[in-house]
């Protein structure tokens, strides 16, 4: 399984590089733009929910079939407005929708969100 590894302030002025790497992993992986635009959505959404203080990491892994984000250390609001229930459109159902899973992993005292999603090729391969 392929890693990269993003630790990056968590101001949005460092958003677009979060971006960047996503864009550039989805062309090694030969993504399918739908896919492509499903992270782009599911990451948006973590980023623009979190605390401008801090670092922030990012851990995508590849394998044939599936694409893994971990997204973390997530703090007590961002996990909260994950497990909100309500008849709105919130983060989870959001993320949901665009990934085949959503979990919340400990890791040490640390808490990250963790996105999986089935890679789709241009070919329809999986």
């Amino acid at each position: 399984m392929d890693e990269i590894v993003l630790k990056l302030p968590r101001e949005a002025c460092w958003h677009s590089v979060a971006g960047l790497v996503l864009a550039g992993l989805a062309a090694r992986l030969e993504l399918t733009v739908e896919n492509l635009e499903d992270w782009q959505l599911a990451l948006a959404e973590l980023l623009g929910r979190v605390k401008p203080d801090g670092r922030l990491q990012l851990v995508f892994r590849a394998s044939d079939d599936e694409l893994e984000t971990r997204f973390g250390p997530a703090d007590d609001a961002l996990l909260a407005e994950l497990e909100r229930q309500g008849d709105g459109v919130g983060l989870r159902r959001v993320l949901s929708t665009v990934t085949d899973s959503v979990e919340v992993e400990q890791s040490g005292e640390e808490r990250w969100i963790v996105l999986r999603k089935a890679i789709v090729r241009p070919d329809g391969a999986r």
